[in-house]
């Protein structure tokens, strides 16, 4: 179990990805020493994960993307045959086991909406023992899972750290970014030197690439760990229907709750989807009862609760929501017609 210091150590890689243990032990007055030994046990232990990729800059979701939470139905004794199949499909981006008259739901990407209707379609429905899909098209990202900290460091700690952290983007996206980008994509702690062969650049050209995509806008650069491990017993989506005048000031609202991990707009009865981590599930309550007092006018059109992730961001996760396998995340899809 992950004690204060390793929770330090995860907020300070989550807001610096590359930052030298040298440099956190300064910021933490911890030997660097212990900080790599804590790093490496957690990481070892499938207890924390790191992953990067090219995104939208706007939105947070893969760059040229669309993106959609599908609701998946399954046959009675089949959701865990229906989850062994999904999680291995690259544009399924997460896999969340939930309540009510679905059994999952999905966190899709696409390059179309065409493609997105085609895939639900003929990828996902036709699954043994699915029995039924719905979807929900994602229109605009405001919160995103890379942004969210957890909030173990104090204000120094984290000026400091950010202080640290490449902070000029480059001009544009140079052909030589990618195949940079996809060697990080599962550790983003990779050293230039172990780049070097399989890049074939020199260590001082790799390093500034790093430095120029670690300050891009369009790159999302993760920091993940096993929820429950950490302490957070439960998710909750909340389906909320929201005035379009009070928009913006609830989605700031949100943004101060450390409870949510996602929120975007969405099409349906509902024009909000909020992702929630939950330490139980009395902070629902607490939540809802926030936004009724705050909002009066806005209406929760439907709650599930989330009792297992089975995947997140490309990586498949067991029951204790350590990671077990990484499957690339990509959004092209290749039909055949």
């Amino acid at each position: 179990m992950a004690d204060a210091l390793d929770l330090q150590i995860i907020n300070a890689v989550q807001i610096h990805p590359r930052v030298s243990w040298a440099q956190l032990g300064r910021v933490l007055r911890v030997d660097p020493s212990t900080i790599s030994r804590r790093w490496s046990a957690l990481t070892e232990s499938r207890q924390v994960w790191t992953c990067c990729y090219e995104c939208d800059d706007v939105l947070g979701v893969p760059a040229g993307l669309v993106s959609a939470i599908v609701e998946v139905r399954c046959a009675p004794g089949q959701r865990g045959a229906v989850i062994a199949e999904l999680v291995r499909q690259g544009p399924v981006f997460s896999v969340s086991c939930t309540s009510g008259p679905r059994d999952l739901y999905l966190l899709i990407s696409t390059d179309t909406l065409l493609s997105m209707d085609r895939y639900v379609d003929e990828r996902i429905s036709v699954v043994p023992g699915v029995t039924g899909t719905r979807t929900h098209y994602l229109r605009t990202i405001y919160i995103e899972g890379s942004k969210w900290r957890l909030r173990a460091l104090d204000a120094g700690q984290v000026a400091a750290l950010e202080t640290m952290r490449p902070s000029d983007p480059p001009a544009q996206r140079k052909p030589a970014y990618q195949p940079l980008i996809e060697a990080l994509a599962t550790d983003v702690r990779r050293t230039a030197a172990e780049l070097q062969a399989e890049l074939g650049r020199s260590v001082s050209v790799i390093a500034r690439d790093i430095d120029a995509v670690l300050a891009a806008g369009w790159v999302r650069w993760r920091v993940d760990f096993a929820h429950t491990l950490l302490g957070w017993q439960a998710g909750a989506m909340l389906w909320l229907d929201v005035p379009h005048p009070e928009l913006d000031r609830v989605v700031a609202s949100l943004r101060t709750l450390h409870n949510v991990r996602l929120c975007g707009s969405v099409t349906g009865s509902a024009n909000l989807a909020v992702w929630l981590w939950l330490r139980d599930l009395q902070e629902l309550d607490e939540i809802e009862s926030r936004l009724a007092v705050a909002y009066p006018r806005v209406r929760i059109r439907d709650r599930w609760i989330v009792p297992r992730i089975a995947k997140r961001t490309g990586y498949t996760l067991d029951l204790d929501s350590r990671w077990l396998d990484h499957v690339p995340i990509s959004g092209r899809v290749v039909f055949e017609d």
